[in-house]
């Protein structure tokens, strides 16, 4: 079976000198920013975590990038635009845990 589409997931810890409404700004208004510039990119998300109510996850949130391949991925963040963004990350982030994953929808609408 064919996956539909690879994806990359970041589960992202915040950077420990930011309050979580600074690191939600800059990755909302400077990072995404940056992230949806990169090419081939089939679609993008990011996903906050409530460390209040899920204290034992231990993650601030993650994103998912979406797409074509393998291939087209790794292209993707070897271009100027996926530098540029890869360099942004200590800006917002104290780690990041890059995670990628073949998609195989069961139900999708």
């Amino acid at each position: 079976m064919k996956p539909n589409c690879v994806k990359r997931l970041g589960l992202v810890v915040k950077k420990a000198s930011m309050s979580h409404e600074e690191f939600v700004q800059h990755w909302f208004h400077v990072h995404a920013e940056l992230c949806k510039k990169l090419p081939n990119m089939r679609r993008y998300s990011v996903n906050l975590v409530d460390r209040e109510r899920f204290p034992e996850f231990g993650y601030d949130g993650f994103s998912e990038l979406w797409f074509d391949s393998e291939a087209a991925l790794v292209a993707s963040l070897a271009s100027p635009e996926g530098k540029t963004l890869l360099a942004d990350l200590p800006n917002f982030t104290e780690r990041i845990y890059p995670i990628l994953s073949h998609e195989y929808h069961q139900i999708w609408s």
